[in-house]
């Protein structure tokens, strides 16, 4: 018997930079570096989603981007407090996709905050093998007209390959520093830095009804 079709589905890749050095201390469940974050225990950053594949219900999400601008809360995981976000929504939606892409990632945000604002934007999301197969690490160039820009590359080993960390739920988390680390949307509490050389990290994704968390 086949399995009973889910209501919606997104994968793809995820990439995300921070203003904190790499690797962003959140995965370590340890505090940030307060001489970066004006003597606080706080971050800043982006998280960018390239749909490859994608629904809901009917409506097909194949290939749209979708992004977090983000404020951790001051004092970090000890606190245990809302993260705030603005979520951006690739202007290349129609009405139907925009509405099924809010829904899904104010549904998956949830476990972590609050989402501040929604915005549309023309979104480009931009992802290149960096070193040699069978398993190169990716260099990223991600914008958000208007609000966001990031390029990054890869950290790798001595011997050529990526480096990466255990994710939350066990899967791999590859590591990079960013080369040009730019936001500006003042609907953000923090929603000004431009901090280059920080970190970055990228995966790939699965959200669904039953799997809200999109770090692996």
């Amino acid at each position: 018997m086949a399995a009973e079709k889910m209501e919606w589905l997104v994968s793809g890749d995820c990439t995300e930079a921070c203003t904190s050095p790499p690797v962003c201390p959140y995965y370590w469940g340890s505090s940030t570096p307060k001489d970066l974050h004006d003597g606080k225990n706080q971050c800043e950053g982006a998280f960018t989603f390239h749909i490859k594949e994608g629904y809901y219900q009917d409506v097909d999400l194949s290939g749209l981007n979708v992004g977090f601008g983000f404020n951790s809360p001051v004092g970090g995981f000890s606190v245990r407090e809302p993260w705030k976000s603005i979520l951006y929504i690739d202007s290349r939606a129609d009405a139907r996709q925009a509405a099924a892409l809010e829904k899904i990632f104010t549904t998956a945000w949830s476990n972590m905050g609050e989402v501040l604002k929604v915005k549309k934007a023309p979104m480009s999301f931009t992802k290149e093998p960096v070193g040699s197969a069978p398993e190169p690490g990716y260099g990223h160039t991600i914008e958000w007209q208007g609000a966001y820009n990031m390029k990054a590359e890869p950290l790798m080993t001595m011997n050529g390959l990526p480096r990466y960390i255990s994710g939350m739920m066990g899967g791999p988390i590859y590591v990079g520093k960013s080369t040009e680390n730019k936001f500006n949307d003042p609907d953000l509490p923090r929603g000004k830095w431009d901090r280059p050389e920080m970190s970055n990290t990228y995966y790939e994704f699965s959200l669904n009804p039953e799997q809200l968390q999109w770090v692996p």
